[in-house]
């Protein structure tokens, strides 16, 4: 994808995405969902909340679908239209809450059951429907061509954007109550019906896909943007048959700046992970959804395989965060930085590393 449609996204889109939020088994191990395969690795057990309001093993109490200004915006945008637009197919249903949801699928048209492709699931960041956020990404045409298998006779990958809904956060102000998934609410027990209703939407999507028989089952990968990536990274840790996670500035899924209800990290399905994010970022995700959750991935989860990149401007990786990008809990002031313009701009550069590190780890390693 050029730049010139990087910035056209950019000049149109960012006043909002830049507001994308910053943010820890969920209860009892989850289980297999149907059509899900692969080896669990070892669990580790999540550790209750502390906390007079907190949701015990669950972290926080789940935010209900609610309706905000920030949210009618987002469903305001027609998915319905610009999904086929794209060549894409636009699958709905309803969850748990009753609340409509969405999600856009993308397949090669060499897609099948004698020639199986890899399944890349992607969230999209807060305050924007998921779907234009692909724009930035350069999945809409990377998934054509993409080298996820190592078989010159398979390229590319099957994609499934799953729209967020209308919720509230715990986020600053302006991105306290808008469109966006749960990473608070750490339920992923398939055997209750009160889990999460987001991972429980992913699930539906990722199985009406598989259905058609067309997935490879050793290849089935999480990616998101912000919010979304978050949400990506909690969830492949507590779905099994999720090979590996490639994620874009995630804030720390178990323990944001604005949490109430924070957890160690903790999960079900130890699988491989590679987080990316800017030296200067908002609301200081850099220091506590790189720096600091690197060093708690070291310390409780050891057995994954953590891989946390951070860029400078440039796009060149380098060794630590900008201090001065740390959040001081400013308010809407803080989001006028470089760190929040930064923020919306997925580093198209690292796909091609993103995609080398999903590749080189199937479930079958």
């Amino acid at each position: 994808m050029s730049i010139s449609r990087n910035h056209l996204w950019f000049a149109n889109l960012a006043a909002l995405l830049v507001l994308a939020g910053c943010g820890g088994d969920s209860g009892n191990s989850a289980v297999l969902p149907p059509g899900h395969g692969g080896a669990s690795g070892t669990a580790v057990a999540p550790q209750p909340a502390s906390g007079e309001n907190c949701n015990g093993i669950y972290g926080n109490h789940p935010f209900p679908t609610a309706t905000s200004l920030q949210g009618l915006m987002a469903s305001l945008y027609p998915v319905e239209l610009t999904c086929p637009l794209k060549g894409g197919e636009h699958l709905t249903w309803e969850d748990a809450m009753g609340t409509p949801r969405e999600a856009c699928l993308q397949v090669p048209a060499h897609a099948s059951e004698e020639s199986p492709l890899p399944l890349i699931t992607l969230l999209g960041g807060s305050i924007l429907p998921g779907d234009p956020q692909t724009l930035i990404i350069g999945f809409d045409s990377d998934f054509q061509t993409a080298d996820l298998t190592g078989d010159a006779s398979r390229p590319g990958f099957i994609l499934l954007m799953v729209e967020g809904r209308d919720k509230g956060h715990h986020y600053p102000f302006p991105d306290d109550h808008a469109w966006g998934f749960d990473n608070w609410y750490r339920n992923f027990d398939r055997n209750d019906p009160g889990m999460n209703v987001d991972a429980a939407t992913i699930d539906h999507f990722i199985e009406v896909v598989e259905s058609r028989g067309i997935v490879d089952p050793n290849r089935r990968y999480m990616s998101g943007i912000s919010n979304g990536a978050a949400m990506a990274m909690l969830y492949a840790l507590n779905t099994r048959g999720i090979a590996a996670s490639a994620i874009y500035s995630n804030p720390d899924p178990f323990s944001d700046v604005d949490d109430p209800c924070a957890q160690t990290p903790f999960g079900n399905n130890l699988r491989p992970i590679m987080t990316i994010h800017n030296d200067c970022d908002v609301i200081g995700i850099c220091t506590t959804g790189s720096e600091q959750l690197s060093a708690k991935m070291s310390r409780f989860l050891p057995k994954v395989e953590y891989r946390p990149v951070i860029v400078n401007i440039q796009g060149n990786e380098i060794d630590a965060c900008d201090a001065r990008c740390d959040y001081n809990s400013d308010g809407p002031t803080g989001w006028l930085s470089i760190g929040t313009a930064r923020h919306a701009l997925w580093p198209q550069a690292w796909n091609e590393e993103m995609f080398s590190f999903l590749r080189e780890r199937p479930l079958s390693q």
